[in-house]
Formats: C-alpha cells, structure tokens, sequence
C-alpha cells in the first residue's frame, strides 16, 4: 500500500513503468460525497484510463474530470493490482473452469475511433463500455469495472462491434 497524493502516485507508476491497476478508496469528503473509489489503469508507466465509482460501485467520473477530482483528494492509500497473472495468483486460489467460461469474455477488444455526433447518442452502458475497450481489458474487467453482468458487456461489446465502433 502507498500512501500518495494523486500526482505523486502518476510519477511512481510512470518511474517503474507498471501495467496494471490503482485502487484507492475515499473516504467520504465535500469533494466526493458518500466516499468511493479512484481506479488507474496503467500500461507500461502511462495513465490509460482514470474512473471515480461510488460506493456501491457505478461510475461517477471518468478520464479528465475523474483526474481532476482526484488531484483534489490530497493522500489517498493506494492498492496496485496487476494485470499479469504471477505464479502465486496462479497456483493459490480455487481452480480455474475455463471450460465452462464462454472464450469471447476472455477477449480484449480495442476501440475504433467514431465521431463524437455518433457516440454521444449511445446510451450510457455503451459509451462506458467504449471507453474501456482500449485493447488491454477483457469483458470481464470492462464488466467488473461498470459493476456488470459479463453476459450483458459481451452484448454490449457485440453491438457496437456491429456498429463498427469496436474490434475484437
């Protein structure tokens, strides 16, 4: 655990070059009410993505607003959690039934650039699946993010690959 302010927390993922996720819980403040949770996606030392959610886990804030609201929030207690499976996260644990698994969640799909006229008339549960779709995430980490069934982002990731938003 580290206990840093917003910036000081960018400078050290971007100095060790970590890939993976932030998680910082916020107590409850005039700035964020009712408290929450701040989540970084890190690739390779860079910021990819920054999310506000609240307590019981829907979005607030995303990107910019989220990373000016959290540049607010003074000394957070930052947890990392990687993206890439160790060997202790693979042999400890209940075992693992992929059979049972559809593959397609296990998929990471990227986003396709649209016009903003496009996108801005999707409703909120594609824009926010789009906006994680950066090619590093699977359907189970956009579903975990957006506190979603897997069943329903893997729709919602089918639908707006037929729009011609997404690629798998």
């Amino acid at each position: 655990m580290y206990s840093l302010n917003y910036e000081m927390m960018v400078q050290t993922l971007q100095q060790f070059g970590y890939s993976g996720e932030a998680h910082a819980d916020v107590s409850s403040q005039i700035v964020l009410r009712g408290g929450g949770r701040v989540i970084l996606i890190v690739l390779n030392g860079t910021v990819t993505s920054c999310l506000i959610l609240n307590k019981k886990g829907q979005k607030l804030y995303h990107d910019a607003k989220a990373q000016s609201i959290s540049s607010q929030l003074g000394e957070l207690e930052w947890k990392l959690i990687s993206s890439a499976p160790t060997k202790t996260s693979m042999t400890v644990g209940p075992p693992q039934i992929t059979q049972l698994t559809d593959m397609t969640s296990s998929c990471c799909p990227r986003r396709i650039a649209v016009p903003q006229a496009q996108m801005s008339s999707w409703p909120v549960s594609q824009r926010s699946a789009y906006l994680l779709a950066d090619g590093t995430r699977s359907i189970e980490q956009i579903a975990r993010l957006l506190s979603r069934p897997s069943s329903v982002i893997e729709q919602t990731v089918h639908t707006l690959q037929a729009l011609g938003a997404i690629e798998k």
